[in-house]
C-alpha cells in the first residue's frame, strides 16, 4: 500500500484529506506542524507528501530542508497546497519546497483525489 504524509496545522482539513486518501486505497500519516512532519521523515519512506504552506514560517524552512534531503536518498513528489493569496511567485522562490504539483486552497475533492492519483501513477 503506497504511503502518504500529510503536513496541515488545520484540524478540520487534515482530517478531510486523509478521509480521500483512505478512500482511494492509500495509507497516511498526519503531522500538523513541520516538527512533527521533520520525524516522520526521519523515520519512515513515502510515495508521497502533501503539505499545506500556511505553516509556520520556521518550521516550513527546516522542514523543506529535510525533504530535500529524503529526496536525494529515496525520490518522491511533493503536493503543496497553497491559499489563493500566495498565487504570486513558484512555490520554491517563496518556501525552499520543490512541488511537483500544487492545489489552490480552497479545492474540490475530485481534484485533489486526482493530483494525487496521478502522482503516484494510477
Amino acid at each position: 500500500m503506497k504511503r502518504i504524509l500529510v503536513i496541515v496545522d488545520d484540524l478540520l482539513m487534515i482530517h478531510v484529506i486523509e478521509l480521500i486518501i483512505h478512500k482511494e486505497g492509500y495509507d497516511a500519516d498526519l503531522a500538523y506542524n513541520g516538527k512533527e512532519a521533520t520525524l516522520l521523515l526521519h523515520t519512515h519512506d513515502y510515495d508521497l507528501v502533501i503539505a499545506d504552506l500556511k505553516l509556520p514560517f520556521p518550521h516550513l524552512r527546516e522542514l523543506a530542508t529535510v525533504l530535500e534531503r529524503k529526496k536525494q536518498l529515496r525520490p518522491f513528489p511533493i503536493l503543496v497546497i497553497i491559499p489563493a493569496a500566495f498565487l504570486t511567485g513558484s512555490v520554491s522562490s517563496w518556501f525552499g519546497i520543490d512541488a511537483d504539483e500544487t492545489v489552490i486552497r480552497p479545492f474540490c475533492p475530485f481534484e485533489l483525489t486526482g493530483t494525487i492519483n496521478r502522482l503516484l501513477g494510477r
